[in-house]
């Protein structure tokens, strides 16, 4: 069974996929290989290559179980610990900077029962900080630490998501947007949020959804992908640089190339892809399905969230490496710090 989260916030099961496309603006630069330009063949990504040693991976990760429980553990591989056991879905955890607090959804039924509570790294001090009747999820941890980002249907009047931040002690929440917002993530100096958001009409089992950039005070908002079907859950490079993402665009009913992919199911296949900050170069990393992102700290290596479990690969689609976690067999929403 492939897993699929649903952009409207809850995991669902499915059995999930496809052909390259490049879509943006130019620019420049490489995440680790050879880009293409505008007179470059798109090149196929493989998974050979040396695979990645996860045991000389730094830092710690925080990640769920499914919609289950929150689980920290260090980067190598060790040192795997359940964090929460509420009878509430408690999942989509972010650090903070420094990483003493983690930030996540907690969710006792539908999606008006969600909440953004943070607690300490240990799981102790657990506290809402939203406090309304009304979705909330997607948190994220601004770079200084001050705030935490999140998309919301406050005052919305149930015709959609707005991005919002409050402070980690639950303060001074603010709506930082007027466009739709979900799954907002912020880039590594802090003046930037990207998201995903609907395009008019999305709907179906592979609605239409864009990755978008906007200014961190919700100016200058900027459409990165235009593609059919669902772009999304993007994530920054460490640098700035590069924004991994997922999308549906190799999904067989969208694409008619001769290696389109299919679920067998009611969610459409995705994979990974990479374009940088303004959009350009965009690429498919790898076919393999991904859905949800974080990079290692020095930008060598994303940790996707696949089928049954997460993989790592380098940037350029290379070094395939299963990343099995020990007691959480369908880990989700990986969030990795130094």
């Amino acid at each position: 069974m492939r897993r699929m989260v649903a952009a409207s916030g809850l995991v669902m099961l499915v059995a999930c996929s496809a052909g390259p496309t490049t879509d943006g603006a130019s620019g420049t630069g490489s995440p680790g290989a050879t880009v293409p330009t505008a007179t470059q063949p798109v090149v196929f990504p493989s998974a050979s290559g040396p695979r990645i040693s996860i045991r000389s991976m730094e830092g710690k990760l925080v990640l769920s179980d499914e919609t289950n429980d929150i689980w920290s553990m260090r980067a190598d591989g060790t040192e795997v610990r359940r964090v929460t056991s509420a009878p509430a879905m408690e999942f989509d955890p972010t650090w903070s900077p420094d990483g003493s607090r983690i930030a996540y959804r907690h969710q006792t039924g539908d999606d008006g029962t969600t909440e953004i509570f943070v607690m300490d790294a240990d799981g102790s001090d657990q506290r809402n900080l939203t406090r309304n009747d009304v979705a909330d999820w997607g948190p994220a941890w601004s770079p200084d630490g001050s705030s935490i980002a999140f998309n919301s249907a406050m005052g919305t009047a149930g015709l959609g998501l707005l991005g919002y931040t409050v402070s980690p002690s639950g303060s001074r929440p603010h709506r930082f947007s007027r466009h739709y917002v979900e799954y907002p993530a912020w880039s590594p100096d802090g003046s930037r949020i990207a998201f995903m958001a609907q395009e008019p009409g999305a709907a179906g089992s592979n609605p239409d959804y864009n990755v978008f950039v906007m200014n961190a005070d919700g100016s200058d908002v900027r459409r990165l992908t235009r593609t059919p079907g669902e772009d999304g859950w993007p994530a920054w490079s460490p640098d700035g640089s590069w924004i991994v993402f997922s999308s549906a665009r190799d999904d067989c009913s969208i694409s008619d190339a001769p290696d389109c992919r299919t679920t067998g199911d009611i969610g459409p296949w995705q994979d990974v892809w990479i374009m940088n900050a303004h959009g350009g170069h965009q690429r498919r990393v790898t076919s393999e399905f991904g859905q949800l992102f974080s990079w290692s700290p020095d930008g060598s290596a994303i940790l996707v969230a696949g089928t049954d479990e997460m993989y790592l690969i380098r940037p350029d689609g290379s070094g395939l490496t299963p990343f099995p976690v020990e007691g959480v067999p369908h880990p989700l929403f990986p969030d990795w710090i130094d």
